[in-house]
């Protein structure tokens, strides 16, 4: 048995990843086309009518640009306070599966899914990990002002993460965004910088994390090698040889990340 964790589109103009098993399937947002969505599938065998669910972290558009069109083909989980907010914006919320309890986290098929806190300016941002009962687990943890203990807490078990370095911060400083959007962006619930990202990459030093996805980065406002230089000059210098880093594209999808 494994669980595997592949980005179909990572970035600020649409997020979507696909975490798998041998017998299920389920997707972490829905930020680009439907059309794209399912062409990035189709390399998989599957479709979005295939999927067993989607799960959303939060309400901002590029997650659930899609949300329409997928839960009219599938099922959907999102907080309950996340629920209400993307109906609001979106007028419809087809596919909606309620929970419970669901920080509690539930089961979809033969894979455990549990919610975690993540600190963004969303109503009720969520990251995920997710389990198989042999211990087997993968996590997504983007959109977050600063990397948080619960965050540790919950991805430390996770063989491969997806995590965000979005912004490499001198780049945005001096970039052409209005000063309201970067002190946004700068705050504790904003997005992680390359920096940030790199410090928190120590602090997995010697949990169970072996690969380390870097995503949601900006276009406007960082690199791919500024975010690879920073993460992995950050555990090169540590003496950490153990953890493998790379970068979620925005326009194509990622190696697949397999655990067993």
């Amino acid at each position: 048995m494994s669980v595997s964790i592949v980005s179909l589109a990572s970035g600020s103009k649409g997020n979507c990843t696909l975490v798998f098993s041998d017998t299920t399937a389920v997707l972490v947002d829905a930020g680009v086309s439907y059309s794209r969505i399912n062409a990035e599938l189709r390399a998989f065998g599957l479709s979005v009518s295939r999927l067993d669910a989607v799960v959303i972290t939060h309400e901002h558009a590029d997650h659930i640009a899609a949300l329409p069109r997928v839960g009219k083909e599938t099922k959907v989980y999102a907080h309950p306070k996340t629920a209400a907010e993307i109906l609001r914006r979106q007028g419809e919320l087809n596919g909606y599966t309620e929970v419970d309890f669901y920080e509690g986290g539930f089961t979809i098929g033969d894979i455990e899914v549990i919610p975690f806190r993540i600190p963004h300016d969303a109503v009720y941002p969520l990251g995920y990990s997710f389990r198989l009962s042999t211990g087997a687990q993968v996590s997504v943890a983007t959109d977050m002002g600063r990397p948080t203990v619960g965050v540790y807490n919950n991805i430390r078990e996770s063989e491969a993460v997806l995590i965000e370095a979005n912004h490499d911060v001198e780049m945005l400083r001096h970039g052409s965004y209005p000063e309201p959007l970067k002190r946004r962006i700068l705050g504790d619930l904003g997005h992680l910088s390359n920096d940030m990202t790199a410090l928190f990459a120590e602090r997995l030093m010697g949990s169970a994390v072996r690969n380390m996805l870097l995503g949601h980065l900006s276009e406007n406002n960082n690199l791919p090698e500024l975010a690879l230089g920073a993460v992995c000059g950050r555990l090169q210098g540590r003496g950490c040889a153990d953890i493998s880093v790379a970068v979620a594209s925005q326009h194509s999808a990622s190696e697949v990340y397999e655990v067993k």
